[in-house]
C-alpha cells in the first residue's frame, strides 16, 4: 500500500499523469469502493436483523441470547458515535478549506480528524476489553465483533492512508529548489532541474537538453502545440479550480514522436482517444522548471508566442500562491479571456523583430506543418497556415531565399473557413539547392515525425523529375506508385483511399527504380544546366536568366518566361542566344 500511495502521489504531482480523464476515473473508483463498502455493511446488518427479529430455538428464542450481557448503547458506544460524527465534520471543514485555499484551516481540520480517529480507536479497544462475551459466543458475538471490528479496521487503514498522504504531500509542497537554476545554460545546452517528490529529502535531478532539440521542439510547438488555462466553476470574479496545460495533439500514427518528446523532457504523459494522441504537461513543477525555461531559452516564432506570454504569467502566479488571492484570481480570469479573444486573429506583432529562423527550428515547423507533395508530376513543397502567420511566413521565405508567398481567401464551401497564407517552392532547382540541403545534417534527416518517411520518398520523386524520367511511361508508373505511399496515403486510418488503386510495396518500387535508372535519362546535365539528351535544347522548367545590356546593366529573372515577358522577346529567341552566345536587341543572356 505504501508503494502504491507513493506512486499515486508522484504521478499526480511530479509526473503530471493525472489528466482530467484519469481524475474522473479515480473519482469513479472511490465511488465504487464506497458503494461496495455500503453493500458489505448491508450484509452485516442483514445478518444481525435476521437473527434479532426471528431468533431461533438454538438462540433460546430470544435476543440477545440467554446468557449474553450486551454493552449499554448509551455509554461508551454513544460517546464513540459522537466522536465518529465529529471527525466527519472536521474532515469536511478541512476539505472545504483546501478547496478555497485556506491552508491553515485544512491543516488544523486534518489534525483534529486524526486525533479523533486515534481516540475512537482507543475507546473501541476499551469497549472490546470490558465486553463479557467474545466473537465465538453465538450469532450475537459474531455480529457484534464482525460489524464493529470491520468498521474499526477501516478506521485503522484510513488513518494510515491519511497520515501517509499528509506526510508525503507536505514534503512535496515544501521542497526547495537549490541555487542551481533551471534556466542555466552550459554551452549549447539547457540545464533542467526538478525537485524530487519521491524521496524524503530534497534532491535535484539535473539533465541537459541540447539546443538543437530545443529549437526543433519550439518549431514543432509553433506548428502543433497549445497552451491552455482551464478555470472550473468560473463566475465573473472567481473560480473553483485552475489547471494549466501544455499540449501537442497528433494523429495516432505519430505515437513515436510524442514518446520521444516525453522521454527527452522527462515529464508529461500521453493519452489516446480513437485516432488522436495527445502529449500533456499539466503539473506545476514540470511547467515551471521544464516548459517555461525551454520557451524562454528559444522564443516561439508564431502567433503562439502571445499565448505563451499569458500562459507564463499565469503559471508564475503559483510560485508564491498568488493565484489563490482575490487579485490573483482576477488576473487569471483576465489572462484566460485575453487568450480566448486573440485566438484566430492577427495581432499587430511585437514579435516580428524576435523571429529567428534556424535549421532545427525550421525542421520542427516542417514536421508540424509542411507537405511534400506533387502537382501532376511536378514535385512541390508547401507550408500553409492561418493568415495571422503572414509575418512568420515572410521570414521563412527570406531564410529560404526562394519560394512564393500566396494569400488564399476563405473557402465558401467550408464552414468557419479562414483566409490562409501559403509558402510554396515548386522549382526543382530551388528544391535541390535551397530546401533539401537544409533538412540534412551529415546525411542525417533532421525531421523526426513520419514526414521523414514522406521526405525520403519525395526525394525519389524530385530525382525522377530532375532527370526527366517522368516524361516516359515507365517513369510515370513509378512516380505514381510512390505517391500512394506519402501524405494521406501513409496514414493507417486511410486504407480505404487506395482500395481500388494498384498500390505496390516499397520493396517493389525500389526494384522498379533500379530498372528505370538503367534506361538513359531523357534529360542530361551540363555544367549544372539541364538539356534534352543529345540536343542543345534547354529544359525550360525553371532556370534563372541574367540579361546584360550594352551598358553592362544586369537584370536577373526567375524564369525564361519572366525574362521573355519583360523584354518582349520570344522564349525561342532567348534559347537560341543562350545556346550560341549571340546578342539580341542589345542583350546578352546568361544562365545563372
Amino acid at each position: 500500500m505504501s508503494f502504491w500511495f507513493r506512486d499515486i502521489i508522484s504521478e499526480g504531482t511530479l509526473l503530471g499523469d493525472h489528466t482530467l480523464s484519469v481524475q474522473r476515473g479515480i473519482n469513479l473508483g472511490v465511488i465504487l469502493f464506497i458503494v461496495s463498502e455500503a453493500l458489505f455493511f448491508l450484509g452485516i446488518f442483514w445478518a444481525f436483523f435476521h437473527s434479532a427479529l426471528t431468533p431461533t430455538v438454538e438462540l433460546g428464542a430470544q435476543w440477545p441470547p440467554l446468557g449474553i450481557e450486551p454493552v449499554n448503547p448509551f455509554e461508551l458506544p454513544l460517546l464513540n458515535t459522537a466522536i465518529l460524527l465529529s471527525s466527519g465534520a472536521t474532515i469536511t471543514y478541512a476539505h472545504h478549506s483546501l478547496i478555497y485555499g485556506g491552508r491553515e484551516g485544512a491543516l488544523y481540520g486534518s489534525i483534529v480528524t486524526v486525533l479523533l480517529a486515534i481516540i475512537f480507536t482507543i475507546f473501541q479497544g476499551i469497549e472490546y476489553d470490558v465486553s463479557s462475551f467474545t466473537i465465538s459466543d453465538g450469532a450475537f458475538g459474531t455480529c457484534f465483533f464482525f460489524g464493529t471490528g470491520f468498521h474499526g479496521s477501516i478506521i485503522y487503514v484510513a488513518l494510515f492512508i491519511f497520515i501517509y498522504i499528509i506526510h508525503k504531500t507536505e514534503i512535496a509542497a515544501n521542497l526547495k529548489i537549490s541555487s542551481l537554476r533551471s534556466s542555466s545554460i552550459n554551452n549549447n545546452k539547457l540545464l533542467i532541474t526538478l525537485p524530487n517528490t519521491l524521496t524524503n529529502k530534497p534532491k535535484i535531478l539535473p539533465y541537459y537538453l541540447k539546443k538543437e532539440f530545443i529549437e526543433w521542439f519550439v518549431g514543432f510547438t509553433d506548428g502543433e502545440g497549445n497552451f491552455n488555462i482551464r478555470l472550473t466553476d468560473l463566475t465573473d470574479n472567481t473560480f473553483k479550480n485552475v489547471q494549466f496545460t501544455f499540449q501537442i495533439g497528433l494523429h495516432k500514427d505519430e505515437i513515436e514522436v510524442l514518446e520521444y518528446i516525453m522521454k527527452t523532457l522527462q515529464c508529461g504523459h500521453i493519452s489516446k482517444s480513437q485516432n488522436k494522441i495527445n502529449y500533456f504537461v499539466n503539473d506545476i513543477n514540470s511547467l515551471l522548471h521544464v516548459i517555461i525555461p525551454i520557451f524562454d531559452y528559444v522564443n516561439l516564432n508564431s502567433s503562439k508566442f502571445h499565448h505563451y506570454e499569458l500562459f507564463k504569467k499565469s503559471v508564475l502566479l503559483t510560485k508564491d500562491k498568488s493565484h489563490l488571492s482575490d487579485k490573483g484570481k482576477l488576473d487569471l480570469i483576465a489572462y484566460q479571456k485575453e487568450m480566448q479573444s486573440m485566438s484566430g486573429k492577427w495581432i499587430p506583432s511585437s514579435i516580428n523583430n524576435k523571429i529567428k529562423i534556424t535549421r532545427y527550428w525550421l525542421a520542427g515547423f516542417i514536421d508540424a506543418e509542411a507537405t511534400f507533395s506533387t502537382n501532376k508530376h511536378v514535385p512541390r513543397f508547401k507550408l500553409e497556415n492561418h493568415i495571422k502567420e503572414l509575418e512568420l511566413y515572410n521570414k521563412i521565405k527570406e531564410f529560404f531565399n526562394v519560394g512564393n508567398v500566396l494569400l488564399s481567401s476563405s473557402r465558401v464551401d467550408r464552414v468557419n473557413s479562414n483566409p490562409t497564407i501559403i509558402l510554396e517552392i515548386n522549382k526543382v532547382q530551388e528544391l535541390r539547392e535551397n530546401l533539401i540541403p537544409l533538412l540534412y545534417d551529415n546525411d542525417y534527416i533532421l525531421l523526426k515525425t513520419l514526414k521523414a518517411q514522406d521526405f525520403s520518398l519525395w526525394l525519389k520523386l524530385v530525382d525522377i523529375y530532375y532527370k526527366g524520367y517522368h516524361t516516359i511511361l515507365e517513369g510515370k508508373y513509378v512516380f505514381d506508385a510512390i505517391k500512394l505511399h506519402i501524405n494521406k496515403y501513409r496514414l493507417t486510418t486511410n486504407n480505404d483511399l487506395y482500395e481500388n488503386k494498384n498500390r505496390i510495396s516499397l520493396l517493389e518500387i525500389n526494384k522498379l527504380l533500379s530498372k528505370l535508372y538503367l534506361i538513359e535519362s531523357p534529360y542530361e546535365t551540363k555544367e549544372g544546366i539541364r538539356y534534352y539528351r543529345n540536343t542543345t535544347k534547354l529544359v525550360s522548367e525553371s532556370v534563372k536568366i541574367t540579361a546584360i545590356d550594352k551598358e553592362n546593366n544586369k537584370k536577373i529573372y526567375e524564369s525564361m518566361s519572366e525574362c521573355a515577358k519583360d523584354l518582349k522577346i520570344s522564349r525561342k529567341k532567348i534559347k537560341e542566344c543562350l545556346s550560341t552566345g549571340d546578342t539580341h536587341n542589345g542583350y546578352v543572356f546568361v544562365i545563372v
